[in-house]
């Protein structure tokens, strides 16, 4: 009876044991995340950054697991950079890590919530298996086709073994109304993925409104430019044509014989007062030039700093 129980015990045991292997194999990348982010501890502001994404427990867990951390730029340039491509980086995946380019720029709000999102995303694209990856596929290149003014040509220049999964993060984190099933997907790390979208419109935005302001300032200060160069060519003719009747008429009035006319006078200065008032009207329209001009270049150089903020590739001058 004894031998009978020591047979019974031990083949529950076993069969406890293999449960418990199957499980750990089963949940091993999940297990491997919960202990790599148990030591965890952020800083405050990314702390903050963490509750602002309404991440779901999965999402968390991913986000504790890479132990996201905001570098200033010297320390951020030795582990993100690649100083062959000038472009600006805001934040990198390296080893499982996240690290995010510290930019305290408040005008660019919402950029280090949705670099965060992004490199998180990397992280998540990392854990996903081949069947979920190619199930995911064709709907992410139908959101490209629909969204290319969106996402752009950037895709492009991805080598073909890292353009989905860029195309996979930034979708995540750019394009918000997704379908369905791509909602639901991004909704297993977001509570609401429309809010990752915002937090990227949100500063993107600013370089956007920058560009177009730029682009209607140039149309108009060419059109203004043609509109200047006709009326002073007018203006030129004009003025030499009045001189040159004016010097006639006075060598009239001086000559014997010849009849200066007060209508001819009178219409010589109709004719003066059109020529100033064609000179007063180009004065407008340079002043009019000049403030399009000052108002371009404070654009320009606005745009400019902002680049030079979020590009650690960009040195402070010596």
């Amino acid at each position: 009876m004894k031998k009978n129980f020591r047979l019974i015990s031990f083949f529950i045991s076993s069969v406890i044991l293999m449960l418990f292997v199957a499980f750990f194999a089963v949940n091993f990348g999940v297990i491997s995340d919960i202990i790599a982010g148990i030591s965890y501890r952020p800083s405050d502001e990314m702390s903050q950054i963490r509750e602002k994404l309404l991440l779901t427990s999965k999402g968390a867990r991913i986000f504790n697991a890479t132990r996201p951390e905001l570098k200033e730029k010297e320390e951020f340039n030795q582990i993100c950079r690649d100083f062959e491509n000038e472009d600006a980086v805001l934040g990198c995946y390296r080893n499982d890590r996240v690290y995010v380019y510290d930019i305290p720029d408040e005008e660019l709000k919402g950029i280090l919530e949705a670099t965060s999102a992004h490199e998180l995303l990397h992280a998540v694209y990392h854990r996903m298996g081949m069947d979920e990856k190619a199930r995911l596929s064709p709907i992410l290149w139908e959101v490209y086709q629909d969204n290319s003014d969106v996402l752009g040509d950037e895709i492009e220049l991805y080598d073909e073994s890292k353009k989905e999964e860029e195309l996979y993060v930034r979708i995540g984190t750019e394009i918000a109304d997704l379908p369905a099933e791509l909602d639901k997907h991004y909704g297993e790390i977001f509570e609401n993925q429309d809010l990752i979208a915002e937090f990227y419109r949100s500063y993107i935005g600013v370089f956007r409104e920058i560009e177009e302001s730029l682009e209607k300032l140039s149309l108009k200060i060419k059109e203004l430019e043609g509109v200047i160069s006709t009326k002073t060519a007018q203006y030129e003719t004009d003025v030499a044509a009045l001189n040159a009747d004016i010097l006639e008429f006075n060598n009239c009035a001086n000559a014997p014989g010849c009849f200066a006319s007060s209508s001819r006078r009178n219409a010589l200065m109709t004719r003066k007062e059109a020529v100033s008032a064609l000179y007063d009207d180009i004065d407008g329209l340079v002043a009019e030039y000049n403030n399009l001009v000052r108002e371009y270049n404070e654009n320009l150089l606005h745009g400019q700093a902002l680049n030079m903020t979020i590009n650690s590739a960009i040195l402070p001058p010596e």
